[in-house]
């Protein structure tokens, strides 16, 4: 399993045209296949911090998210609005 965390943090004046389009992203890839949740959280203290917690069957799977239309049309939407560039992370399960 493949753990993503992408975060962003959006110019406070633009958080209201922010959310339709992330609301999008998330209900469009999770409809994909290798997709095992993809939830948004926003910073409790700084209203304009955002992190997707995303949870993914591989990395072909992950990949394949990369190339779909919604994310390859909505996610350059989205960099309009960032006060600092995304910060993506990827980790892999530790088997114990």
């Amino acid at each position: 399993m493949i753990m993503s965390t992408a975060r962003d943090h959006i110019q406070p004046n633009k958080v209201a045209e922010y959310l339709p389009l992330i609301k999008k992203l998330i209900a469009e890839t999770r409809k994909e296949e290798g997709n095992i949740s993809y939830t948004l959280f926003q910073d409790r203290e700084k209203a304009g911090e955002f992190v997707l917690l995303e949870y993914w069957r591989d990395q072909e799977s992950l990949d394949a998210h990369f190339k779909t239309a919604h994310f390859t049309t909505i996610v350059p939407q989205i960099a309009r609005f960032h006060a600092s560039p995304s910060v993506v992370n990827t980790y892999t399960e530790v088997e114990l």
